[in-house]
């Protein structure tokens, strides 16, 4: 049966590592029959949730008018939700933190998505620096009792193209083939 797949990269830099890794994911996906929809987070002007819970009193509606308007409708038609990003500080990026804050719309009006995909990438070869982010993914799963459908990472990826000297490609593709 066909899923309705949400990617939302993080990533501020055109075609770089978590690009790829993602794109790789979306393919595979596709070639398995399922719809796939994309946004650049790292790309838009998406501001942060200011906690005026006006969604409360709105049936989920966001008093906040930036690009994540583009990005509601799609979370209400996702059976899976699959966040890919490279690691800034030992986290994900503040692009796409602040998507994730503004789902907070949806404790109104709860989104029907039923699983969480993680797609990371980050430059240390210390696997530690990974930790906080792999927290928050299983904090969010359990928060909304979302399924963990995957988690990729891939370390030692700094420049443009790292990614391509690894086998994370045909993971992502792969992960995006066995949904079905």
């Amino acid at each position: 049966m066909q899923k309705n797949i949400l990617v939302i990269t993080g990533s501020p830099r055109v075609h770089g590592n978590s690009d790829s890794i993602a794109e790789a994911f979306i393919e595979g996906a596709k070639a398995s029959g399922n719809k796939v929809t994309r946004f650049d987070a790292g790309r838009m002007y998406i501001r942060g949730c200011n906690d005026c819970r006006y969604c409360f009193s709105n049936d989920g509606e966001c008093v906040i008018r930036d690009d994540m308007q583009e990005i509601y409708p799609a979370l209400y038609e996702a059976d899976i939700l699959v966040l890919a990003s490279p690691v800034y500080w030992y986290g994900l990026t503040a692009q796409i933190k602040a998507m994730i804050d503004r789902m907070f719309a949806g404790s109104v009006r709860p989104y029907p998505i039923k699983s969480l995909g993680l797609l990371v990438v980050y430059g240390d070869d210390n696997e530690k620096v990974i930790e906080p982010t792999l927290l928050h993914f299983h904090t969010i799963c359990d928060f909304l009792g979302w399924e963990e459908q995957f988690v990729l990472t891939q370390k030692g990826v700094i420049c443009k193209g790292d990614i391509q000297k690894t086998d994370s490609i045909a993971k992502a593709r792969a992960l995006g083939e066995s949904i079905r």
